[in-house]
């Protein structure tokens, strides 16, 4: 439950409508049909996804152009007050804070967030790994690049800035370290398999083992 927890704090939502339908909802989103599935898996629930066609989304006066999406909305007031309880809140991206997870499930709750709202990027000429984080809130990826470091013995990483949005960036060593705690164990939670894919295409073609 880590990796979903993870994955929330990334690409989900909560909602309280009790004043309207009587009930409290978690509403996920993703352009990955079968993360999705195995989210609901570990869940254990079957609610249906939704599919969402590529559109025009409109946001600080620029227009942006989305791709197919799914997207699925869990009504349950023990999770909405569960997953308050952790701080998370409606409208959350800009204000989130790092909860307090356990060393052993640290590196789960890192993959859900990763696969949300992170991206592998490999150079072409040098073939140098980069790995980004990216959130709206800049105090949860300090306290989150505070966390990496101390599991893995990296040295601080600054946060950059841009137009909406923060990001914690590691590269060449330090990168490899960091997605090697990402996929550490990658038989005990859900993982986006293309971003996973990227990774062991990296390492075959380096030579390295993690």
């Amino acid at each position: 439950m880590a990796y979903v927890l993870g994955f929330i704090y990334a690409d989900g939502a909560v909602e309280d409508c009790r004043k309207s339908s009587r009930t409290c909802y978690l509403c996920l989103s993703n352009n990955d049909l079968d993360i999705l599935r195995d989210i609901l898996w570990v869940m254990s629930t079957k609610q249906t996804i939704v599919i969402r066609g590529p559109r025009v989304m409109k946001i600080d006066d620029r227009e942006y152009w989305c791709k197919t999406n799914y997207y699925v909305r869990i009504g349950n007031k023990v999770i909405y007050d569960d997953l308050t309880k952790l701080g998370l809140c409606p409208r959350k991206s800009l204000v989130i804070e790092l909860p307090e997870i356990p060393n052993e499930f640290f590196s789960y709750f890192l993959r859900g967030y990763f696969d949300s709202d992170g991206c592998i990027h490999i150079e072409n000429i040098r073939r140098r790994l980069k790995i980004i984080f990216t959130s709206g809130s800049r105090s949860f990826l300090e306290k989150l690049g505070t966390y990496i470091g101390r599991l893995v013995s990296e040295r601080h990483v600054p946060i950059y800035t841009n137009r909406r949005s923060f990001q914690l960036s590691y590269g060449g060593n330090c990168a490899k370290n960091v997605a090697a705690l990402i996929y550490q164990d990658i038989v005990s939670a859900p993982y986006l398999k293309y971003k996973y894919e990227k990774y062991t295409n990296y390492l075959s073609t380096k030579k390295v083992t993690v």
